[in-house]
């Protein structure tokens, strides 16, 4: 079970007792001061600690930079109040915090925060395997794309138009799923072959846990419905069979959408107008969808960001990673993104684009 320090915290241990993070099986250590958690720390040596940053005695900015010392693999969450001065985000980025949070929050939101720092699958994020064959050989390929009509693949085969491909989808704890395809176009590139081949008739087994891995997934376990949606967003993207899911207030969760393109956009938001629900937010955002909704206001229709994911960089080491961050953090501190430390040097991790351009929808939407 892994041990989780956290701070005796009524809104934190409220959220901790949930169903969903009962299945996380944590073992929680409660600190009721800084003292406490340290002393806990040393003797536990958590996966994770959840903080609040204006701990009594030791503040929790200091035990970030003592648990960074040593032992520079726990991962710390510190939680702030709704407005951050310039002094607090200096402590921030000085103290090497993987996340800030903001109370209050929700425990949709916290869930979220604590699935990544630990590694956890995000819900609706259902791990598969794929097996190919072509002509009944089994070949080895890297998909570039899985929708529910069909492939698209990088193979070392001489594929040409009209190959037939099997396609097995192995879905964690499930059955396997045999699919036939076609081959539709071949393009040869560089002692490879990019194919793109066409599901033929599906049965409703199939087109069920297509749409599920690669559309949209109903996840029931949250406080509010919340739909994962995945992939890319193009004209062949159909949202006609989500009306019917759209009951009360809804929560999208928009983590694993990689693509979106023009027709792709127009299609999201006449989808937003035409859905009857009552109200609506948006988690965990790509990259992508961040950039769209930045650009075109309706990409949020009346809905909020709680939560998004923004591109950072070492210029020490170069590394690159996607940090999630809170919307309130990055309003309470006006708009300005938080610094963390690299977790592959010693330098600071920094926002790699420009905070005004990026962070054009939360202006709008503040």
């Amino acid at each position: 079970m892994p041990k989780v320090l956290v701070s005796n915290n009524s809104e934190l241990l409220r959220h901790l007792t949930t169903p969903p993070f009962r299945r996380l099986e944590l073992e929680l250590v409660i600190a009721a001061s800084g003292d406490e958690a340290l002393k806990a720390f040393e003797r536990d040596r958590p996966v994770l600690a959840l903080l609040d940053a204006e701990l009594a005695g030791v503040s929790g900015y200091d035990i970030t930079s003592r648990i960074k010392e040593r032992h520079p693999q726990t991962k710390v969450v510190l939680v702030l109040g709704k407005r951050l001065t310039p002094d607090q985000m200096r402590r921030v980025a000085d103290c090497g915090c993987d996340e800030v949070l903001i109370a209050p929050m929700t425990s949709d939101e916290l869930y979220d925060v604590v699935s990544i720092q630990l590694g956890r699958p995000r819900r609706g994020a259902e791990h598969y395997r794929l097996d190919i064959a072509a002509d009944d050989r089994p070949i080895e390929a890297t998909v570039t794309n899985l929708s529910v009509d069909g492939i698209r693949l990088v193979t070392k085969e001489a594929l040409s138009e009209g190959s037939r491909i099997r396609l097995t989808i192995h879905p964690e704890g499930g059955d396997a799923v045999p699919i036939t395809a076609h081959v539709i176009w071949a393009q040869p590139r560089e002692h490879r072959t990019v194919v793109g081949a066409a599901f033929d008739a599906l049965d409703d087994r199939a087109r069920a846990i297509l749409a599920r891995l690669t559309q949209w997934e109903i996840v029931d376990e949250t406080a509010r419905t919340r739909v994962v949606l995945k992939g890319d967003f193009t004209e062949a993207t159909k949202f006609d069979d989500l009306q019917s899911a759209m009951v009360g207030r809804v929560d999208f969760d928009l983590a694993q959408v990689t693509y979106m393109n023009s027709l792709g956009v127009r299609a999201w938001c006449d989808f937003l107008r035409k859905a009857p629900i009552q109200g609506y937010e948006f988690h965990a955002c790509s990259i992508p969808f961040v950039l769209q909704a930045s650009l075109v206001e309706d990409v949020l229709g009346r809905g909020t960001v709680t939560s998004f994911f923004a591109p950072y960089h070492c210029s020490s080491c170069d590394h690159q990673e996607d940090r999630l961050l809170q919307s309130a953090a990055v309003l309470a501190a006006g708009l300005q993104p938080p610094i963390f430390s690299c977790p592959k040097c010693d330098g600071e991790l920094t926002f790699d684009d420009i905070p005004e351009r990026y962070f054009a929808f939360l202006q709008r939407h503040d």
